[in-house]
């Protein structure tokens, strides 16, 4: 139900929308939005290559997606409140500890840890636990939660990035980690709690897995995993990708990028209750194309920040629109499961995008070949999501 009938009040749900925006904004500031950062700075460290780390990266996507539906099951079990702090937990720690590894084994273990971290904090628990308290309202509420998301781009990155040039890489970043640990832990323990709208008990797990059996479920989830692994692949080299262009801050890209994904989100949750969200995320897909053939090119600082500014204008709806359409295609009861197994199936697609990227950059000392890839992807998918299934 939505907050604003029966026992839930407005403000308790809004709340929880905070607390939601608050747990992304640690979730994609140190889970997603910092691995570019992190590459540079191991790199430098002990001299591993990009597609080493890169390619570690990917397996901690693919893990931390065959925990997501263990991490549906543990809110209802739960409760999004224990899940949500266990996850802000499991990832500081591991970050903590990421300035004093020695080996890639340790790098590899560190990020098994933060795979259960990130996958406890982004977008599949969020979006179960703001469908606790949302209904009518469910579209807006969930872009305003998600767009901690962006706003990791916009606050997070570069903030991490300003602290190494003036404290070093380790204080830098087990700094901003105890004091996200703080905010985003306070505002989950404080305002986080089941919501009026109980998740129904998980069924059996043959049941569970039924829905990737239909092109109902793959109209979905295909062109979104195409997309996302461009898109977390781009983002992942975006740093080392610009680092070494005449006049170009790295940091400053990046918060182009992430400012305008926080407006594009915003533009979006207003406006989404009135469009089709299938030809919606065509058009946000073809965005990023343009954007690409651009950074493929482009030396003068001007036009590299104005093709982050118009990717990044589709990178927060590119993960918001999928539960969107979920949403809009699927029962009410049925939207926790189909979300948390959508996320599973897409982000151990796009897990593959970091290495991916990693390893052609390796193998063709350039960008351009990845770059490449990254625009087939993003043209097939937005043909794929106009695919609509028939009705049920």
């Amino acid at each position: 139900m939505s907050p604003s009938h029966g026992a839930a009040t407005p403000a308790a749900g809004w709340r929880v929308v905070f607390a939601c925006f608050m747990s992304a904004l640690f979730a994609w500031g140190f889970g997603f939005y910092a691995h570019g950062i992190y590459l540079v700075q191991l790199q430098a460290a002990h001299g591993w290559s990009t597609g080493l780390i890169s390619s570690i990266v990917t397996a901690h996507y693919v893990l931390g997606a065959l925990l997501l539906p263990r991490i549906a099951e543990g809110i209802g079990r739960f409760g999004p409140r224990t899940v949500l702090l266990a996850g802000i937990v499991a990832t500081s720690g591991a970050l903590l500890l990421l300035p004093s590894i020695e080996t890639p084994w340790q790098l590899a273990l560190l990020f098994v840890v933060m795979a259960a971290g990130w996958n406890a904090t982004s977008v599949a628990p969020i979006a179960a636990t703001i469908g606790q308290w949302f209904d009518k309202q469910r579209g807006l509420a969930l872009n305003l939660a998600l767009s901690g998301a962006t706003a990791a781009g916009l606050v997070v990155a570069p903030a991490l990035l300003a602290a190494i040039a003036t404290f070093g890489f380790t204080d830098a970043l087990r700094l901003l980690v105890l004091a996200g640990l703080v905010l985003a832990g306070g505002a989950v323990a404080a305002f986080v709690r089941r919501g009026p709208a109980q998740p129904p008990p998980t069924g059996p797990a043959n049941n569970r897995w039924t829905p990737l059996k239909t092109w109902r479920f793959w109209s979905i989830s295909a062109p979104f995993a195409l997309v996302l692994i461009a898109q977390v692949g781009f983002l992942t080299h975006l740093v080392p990708l610009v680092a070494d262009r005449p006049g170009v801050d790295p940091g400053f890209a990046i918060a182009v990028n992430a400012f305008m994904a926080l407006v594009g989100r915003v533009v979006l949750g207003f406006i989404i209750d009135r469009l089709s969200p299938r030809p919606a995320a065509a058009l946000s897909f073809l965005v990023q194309v343009g954007a690409i053939a651009v950074l493929g090119f482009a030396e003068m600082p001007a036009m590299i920040y104005g093709a982050c500014a118009v990717y990044g204008f589709s990178v927060g709806n590119n993960i918001t629109l999928s539960p969107l359409i979920v949403q809009r295609e699927y029962g009410g009861g049925d939207f926790p499961r189909i979300v948390a197994l959508s996320t599973a199936m897409v982000q151990i697609l796009y897990a593959f995008g970091p290495g991916l990227l990693g390893i052609l950059r390796d193998a063709f000392g350039s960008y351009s070949v990845p770059l490449a890839v990254c625009i087939a992807l993003n043209l097939v998918a937005s043909g794929l999501i106009l695919l609509r299934p028939r009705p049920a």
